[in-house]
């Protein structure tokens, strides 16, 4: 087995005396991040209590966070185990190198990128705070949000028409590969809405997200002529009926090289909407069985039979709570 993840204690009797009396679901979350910094103890000789700003950054880099949340829980886990040992008169210095350096930007420093395929609401949220074109940001709230459909159907299907702000309903198309069109009627946010009335009336298309440091030869493009919410630039055509399958993954695919996360993709975009679904219902219940399962894949039109592919591969409670960990006191820095 990898040492990085050897299920034992540095200092055993240390970890073993701070981490008594805790509540199961505290304990499970600070022993993981203790466990993993028995690696990092054992080259350095010694505790974790007596690190350093730097050598917690090298512990942060095998713990490896895929998400700020992550990120923010783990840090926020050593911080207080170091508070703990000063108070304790276990540390050499009573300084917390972390009471002093915390902030938004080291916690996000220490998130992983490279392998990153799940993203959570507030990652999502940061991403179309940084866009520039409705018609993007609203696509990304789309698939978030549950809409999608075959070829993406559900998505370039969506008329000017169809977007009313009073009203916290749309009604989707669906285009099977035989027959007619298939319809339904969901529920989405007030900022899906939101995006998608601003992506019905832009009218110009800021190419490379308006970096201007992008060599290109026009900044920008007029979108055509359509009744539909997503459209192409005009290319010599100023009407066309709905958009081809590619507009999506073309534009979410250039988002993906903007932000350099080269995962972001339509369908991992989507299965992140349905596991924010399922934190919600999770929180709200206390469980994620069965119930809550069918609930998530009614939202998103998934067929019940794929449930146990799904569980298997990511709806499950272990990437809820990876993904969003509760943070608990330590967000007040108690």
């Amino acid at each position: 087995m990898n040492k990085i993840y050897e299920d034992k204690f540095f200092n055993k009797p240390q970890k073993d005396r701070y981490l008594k009396g805790l509540e199961e679901s505290t304990y499970n979350t600070y022993s993981r991040v203790l466990k993993r910094a028995s690696y990092l103890e054992e080259q350095l000789n010694k505790d974790l209590f007596n690190f350093n700003l730097y050598e917690i950054g090298q512990l942060m880099k095998l713990l490896s966070p895929t998400t700020f949340l992550s990120s923010k829980s783990q840090i926020l886990t050593i911080r207080r185990y170091i508070r703990w040992a000063i108070k304790e008169d276990l540390r050499a210095d009573n300084i917390n190198p972390l009471d002093a350096a915390l902030t938004d930007e080291l916690i996000q420093s220490y998130v992983d990128t490279s392998n990153k395929y799940l993203f959570s609401d507030e990652e999502i949220n940061s991403f179309i705070g940084r866009i520039v074109n409705p018609q993007d940001s609203a696509l990304i709230q789309c698939l978030f949000e549950g809409i999608m459909g075959r070829a993406y159907s559900e998505i370039l299907n969506i008329l000017e028409k169809d977007v009313d702000r009073g009203n916290g309903y749309i009604t989707l198309r669906n285009k099977p590969a035989e027959g007619p069109l298939e319809t339904r009627e969901i529920e989405i946010s007030q900022k899906l809405m939101n995006l998608l009335y601003s992506a019905a009336h832009q009218t110009v298309y800021y190419k490379s997200n308006g970096n201007e440091s992008v060599f290109i030869k026009a900044r920008d493009a007029e979108l055509i002529e359509s009744p539909y919410v997503f459209r192409p630039v005009a290319l010599n055509v100023k009407y066309i009926d709905n958009a081809p399958p590619n507009l999506v993954s073309r534009r979410i695919k250039k988002i993906a090289k903007w932000f350099d996360y080269p995962y972001l993709t339509p369908i991992n975009i989507r299965k992140s909407g349905m596991l924010k679904y399922a934190n919600e219902l999770y929180r709200e219940s206390g469980k994620f069985e069965r119930t809550e399962l069918m609930k998530v894949c009614r939202k998103f039109d998934i067929d019940y039979k794929g449930v146990n592919r799904l569980t298997t591969d990511f709806l499950n409670i272990e990437t809820i709570e990876s993904l969003y960990p509760l943070i608990g006191d330590e967000e007040t820095g108690e």
